[in-house]
């Protein structure tokens, strides 16, 4: 996929992929909903793939990344399973987000992000860190952004990030010894 962000009636929008669907437009607030998630009971130890990133600086700020204003832009991939019993809709308008840092619906959760141009394609694995082993999913979000702070409308336009070969990791035998041991299970 070839994810790039771009203006949309005036306002930033992060190229982006993920699963679950678009809910709807709005205008006042500008914004969207997005249903994240699939239904989903594995229990995988990691997210592999490729991509390739050629970012821009950012010149799309709003609050609370206002300081980001010239920087490279960044990209983000990011897998969670979650314990939901239908999907989350997100809503940028109302800065409705997933709180992967403190939601007791987190299972697991593993990213990567990446602020250079990569040149071409580079491979990457997203471990996953269990916050509790023995419960199991019931939702999968994987998500790619080519601007990682485009939930709140800032970022680059023109940042490109293309994203290919996605697979979940299940083997310990597929995984170095260091991706290995960054497996967690807290």
């Amino acid at each position: 996929a070839r994810l790039e962000s771009k203006a949309v009636v005036s306002n930033f929008a992060a190229g982006n992929i993920y699963t679950g669907d678009f809910g709807k437009a709005t205008l006042s607030p500008v914004g969207a909903t997005l249903n994240w998630g699939v239904p989903f009971n594995g229990r995988p130890l990691a997210l592999k793939g490729y991509f390739y990133y050629i970012p821009k600086k950012i010149d799309y700020v709003k609050a609370p990344y206002t300081s980001k204003k010239g920087q490279v832009d960044e990209m983000q991939i990011q897998i969670a399973l979650m314990s939901w019993s239908s999907p989350f809709t997100i809503n940028t308008a109302t800065q409705t987000f997933v709180d992967f840092a403190s939601s007791p619906d987190v299972i697991a959760h593993g990213h990567i992000e990446c602020g250079e141009d990569t040149g071409g394609y580079r491979e990457f694995t997203a471990v996953l860190t269990y916050r509790n082993p023995n419960r199991i999913p019931s939702y999968i979000v994987i998500a790619a952004a080519a601007s990682r702070y485009g939930d709140y409308f800032t970022g680059a336009l023109g940042s490109v990030l293309y994203v290919d070969e996605f697979s979940l990791v299940h083997d310990p035998a597929e995984l170095t010894e260091d991706e290995l041991s960054r497996v967690k299970y807290k």
